[in-house]
Protein backbone atom coordinates (compact mmCIF):
# COMPACT_ATOMS: atom_id res chain seq x y z
CA UNK A 1 0.00 0.00 0.00
CA UNK A 2 1.03 3.77 -0.66
CA UNK A 3 1.95 5.22 2.16
CA UNK A 4 0.84 8.87 0.61
CA UNK A 5 -2.25 7.99 -0.78
CA UNK A 6 -5.28 9.61 0.76
CA UNK A 7 -7.97 6.44 0.44
CA UNK A 8 -11.10 7.73 1.61
CA UNK A 9 -12.01 11.83 2.98
CA UNK A 10 -15.49 12.90 2.86
CA UNK A 11 -18.19 12.24 5.69
CA UNK A 12 -19.29 8.90 7.22
CA UNK A 13 -22.33 7.54 8.94
CA UNK A 14 -20.46 4.82 10.90
CA UNK A 15 -17.30 2.89 11.04
CA UNK A 16 -16.05 -0.71 11.84
CA UNK A 17 -12.46 -0.81 12.42
CA UNK A 18 -10.40 -4.09 13.98
CA UNK A 19 -8.46 -3.03 16.91
CA UNK A 20 -5.93 -5.33 19.08
CA UNK A 21 -8.75 -6.74 21.38
CA UNK A 22 -11.85 -7.34 18.57
CA UNK A 23 -13.86 -4.80 16.15
CA UNK A 24 -14.77 -1.47 17.21
CA UNK A 25 -17.41 0.77 16.19
CA UNK A 26 -17.45 4.33 15.76
CA UNK A 27 -20.64 6.85 15.97
CA UNK A 28 -21.06 10.31 15.91
CA UNK A 29 -19.86 12.22 18.88
CA UNK A 30 -17.56 9.44 19.96
CA UNK A 31 -15.67 10.14 22.58
CA UNK A 32 -11.56 11.00 21.87
CA UNK A 33 -9.43 8.25 21.79
CA UNK A 34 -6.23 6.09 19.92
CA UNK A 35 -6.49 2.67 18.65
CA UNK A 36 -3.76 0.21 17.10
CA UNK A 37 -5.41 -1.94 14.53
CA UNK A 38 -4.65 -5.42 13.54
CA UNK A 39 -4.94 -7.24 10.39
CA UNK A 40 -8.71 -7.03 9.18
CA UNK A 41 -11.30 -5.24 7.30
CA UNK A 42 -12.33 -1.14 8.18
CA UNK A 43 -16.09 -0.89 7.03
CA UNK A 44 -17.62 1.87 6.69
CA UNK A 45 -20.78 3.80 5.38
CA UNK A 46 -20.27 6.93 3.39
CA UNK A 47 -22.20 10.24 3.09
CA UNK A 48 -24.56 8.33 0.35
CA UNK A 49 -24.92 5.13 2.37
CA UNK A 50 -22.83 2.90 0.29
CA UNK A 51 -20.79 0.16 2.66
CA UNK A 52 -17.07 0.28 1.80
CA UNK A 53 -14.35 -1.93 3.05
CA UNK A 54 -10.47 -1.49 3.24
CA UNK A 55 -8.08 -4.32 3.94
CA UNK A 56 -5.20 -3.37 6.59
CA UNK A 57 -2.54 -5.63 8.08
CA UNK A 58 -1.77 -2.87 11.01
CA UNK A 59 -2.17 0.65 11.23
CA UNK A 60 -3.27 3.14 14.10
CA UNK A 61 -6.52 4.96 14.07
CA UNK A 62 -6.96 8.62 16.33
CA UNK A 63 -10.69 10.08 16.75
CA UNK A 64 -11.08 13.40 17.80
CA UNK A 65 -13.64 15.99 17.82
CA UNK A 66 -15.85 13.67 14.86
CA UNK A 67 -12.75 13.46 12.84
CA UNK A 68 -11.49 10.06 12.41
CA UNK A 69 -7.63 9.60 11.04
CA UNK A 70 -6.09 6.20 10.31
CA UNK A 71 -2.36 6.00 9.58
CA UNK A 72 -1.64 2.02 7.15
Amino acid sequence: MNSDKILYNGKIFYLKAPGLNGYFQILKNHTSFISVLKKGSIKFKNKNKIEQNISVESGLLKVINNLIVILL
